[in-house]
């Protein structure tokens, strides 16, 4: 779009130039410069002058005709150009207004318990409700993101889990399996664990903890990156 505009002005540039010439080639009779030969008063033309003012005259209707069609086409080239100048606006915002990651669904809020992977019914249900917008948008891709609070795993006896990063990623590859078990396509889902490095709420209560254990599932655009 860049190129035609750049080429339209050159265009009108190159018009314009070729008005203003003609213009300088129409006889300006105020000037007396190149005027037509005048028979002295009282006497009629010679048959021999009468072909000069007929050339003449003609010559000169032709000129103004030409550059009144030159002005003309310079008007309708100078109405595309700023045409073409204010819509690129609305379609460039449309072309790259890029959409935003949306969260489907943030599974806490007590859904987990403290260092434990538990899937209960309640979490069944709500994978389920997420299924029906996922497949919805078949070509974007999931990211699954767990979270947990900031006790730390290793000061609860008998824990499997090497820290808080390690049980936050298996939540969410928790929740991943059951997306696939409801159809989703593996290649389109992402699994990170972020431990307790992302809270939403205070650590210093049980309420607060309770928020902090949590699995984020995004519906990521196609064009953006996870």
């Amino acid at each position: 779009m860049r190129n035609t505009i750049i080429t339209a002005s050159v265009i009108l540039f190159l018009l314009s130039g070729l008005i203003f010439y003609k213009a300088l080639q129409i006889p300006q009779i105020s000037r007396g410069s190149a005027a037509p030969p005048v028979a002295p008063e009282g006497e009629e033309s010679s048959p021999e002058s009468q072909p000069i003012l007929k050339q003449h005259a003609t010559e000169e209707e032709s000129k103004k005709a030409l550059v009144r069609e030159l002005q003309s086409t310079i008007t309708r080239l100078e109405g595309e150009l700023a045409g073409s100048v204010k819509k690129p606006d609305a379609d460039t915002g449309n072309e790259t207004k890029r959409k935003e990651p949306r969260i489907l669904a943030v599974l806490g809020s007590g859904t987990f318990k403290s260092g434990q992977v538990v899937i209960s019914e309640e979490l069944t249900n709500a994978v389920q409700d997420i299924v029906r917008d996922i497949k919805a948008s078949p070509h974007s891709r999931i990211s699954i993101e767990g979270h947990t609070d900031s006790t730390p795993t290793r000061t609860r006896p008998g824990s499997p889990y090497q820290d808080n990063m390690d049980l936050s990623f298996l939540r969410a590859k928790a929740i991943a399996r059951m997306l696939i078990e409801q159809g989703v396509l593996s290649e389109r889902i992402s699994v990170i664990g972020y431990g307790d490095t992302r809270p939403i709420a205070t650590n210093e209560t049980e309420d607060g903890r309770a928020k902090n254990r949590r699995v984020e599932v995004k519906l990521i655009p196609e064009d953006r990156e996870i």
